[in-house]
């Protein structure tokens, strides 16, 4: 299973809750956010009678809605009809506030224009709470869609969801910033050391990086697309060498650009005392 995160507010605050294959939800991360006794883990809730009714009512027993894993990425994982009951038993707050998340994302998924124009909504919150202003945000919203383009484009010439969509994207970054995503985020921790265990590097990058970004993703896509390149490996390429061409544009424009001018050196009261003088003498004074 390869889970997604969802954000779910509750108690002013957030927190993120992990679904896999689609409906399945790590039970230990809302039990993690309740706040509730040791008494009430899943490992105790899946022993009472009710709960073994309630998975028979739900699947008549033909499929597993509730499964067990241990190691990375472990836990318990359950339906999210089975979820959402076991978040009503550790409370009714938390309940109706996971509940709300789960429609919201339901009603997306019917209505896929909706669950755009949700994910915007919910983007521009964390930009803004994070401290961006109103002309940042709108450029990391713009590039968006250059992203879209750049992983769909990806995923048509068989590259692989997730990890080779993840070295591709790193080729972009080396080109430009001739880094990786891991040693651009260890810079971004090094300002931030509050950060959560994972972030978004675009969420943290100036607006001519974010723009550099997209520039390399969009010729990257055209590129990949108009020749037909296929596989990680020579999609990777591609990626890097149309973030080496941006950077080398950057660098060509910016050693092009205009020098500030050097500050005026202030006089001496000798030297002024002396331009006062040539300045009377030639008014016959």
């Amino acid at each position: 299973m390869t889970p997604s995160r969802i954000e779910v507010p509750y108690n002013g605050q957030s927190f993120f809750i992990d679904i896999a294959d689609g409906n399945m939800v790590n039970l230990h991360m809302i039990f993690q956010i309740s706040g509730a006794s040791a008494g009430k883990e899943p490992k105790e809730w899946n022993k009472l009678e009710s709960t073994k009714n309630l998975i028979k009512s739900i699947n008549g027993g033909k499929s597993p809605i509730l499964k067990t894993k241990r190691g990375i990425g472990g836990g318990t994982w359950a339906h999210w009809q089975l979820a959402l009951s076991y978040a009503q038993y550790l409370s009714p707050e938390l309940h109706l506030a996971v509940n709300q998340v789960f429609k919201e994302r339901l009603e997306e998924a019917i209505d896929p224009e909706l669950g755009i124009t949700r994910s915007r909504e919910r983007a521009v919150k964390k930009w803004k709470d994070q401290g961006h202003d109103d002309e940042w945000i709108a450029d990391r919203n713009k590039h968006i869609d250059t992203r879209k383009m750049y992983v769909d484009t990806l995923l048509e010439h068989d590259v692989k969801p997730n990890h080779e969509i993840g070295i591709c994207t790193n080729k972009i970054y080396k080109g430009i910033f001739r880094k990786d995503k891991s040693e651009l985020e260890q810079e971004i921790r090094a300002k931030n050391p509050d950060l959560p265990k994972s972030i978004n590097i675009r969420d943290h990058a100036r607006r001519s990086s974010i723009a550099a970004i997209g520039l390399a993703e969009a010729l990257a896509a055209e590129e990949i697309d108009d020749f037909n390149v296929r596989g990680v490996t020579d999609c990777a390429q591609v990626s890097y060498d149309k973030g080496t061409s941006v950077r080398l544009a950057l660098t060509d424009a910016r050693s092009k650009a205009p020098k500030k001018p050097e500050p005026k050196k202030q006089l001496s009261e000798e030297g002024r005392k002396g331009i006062k003088g040539l300045r009377d003498a030639l008014r016959g004074k």
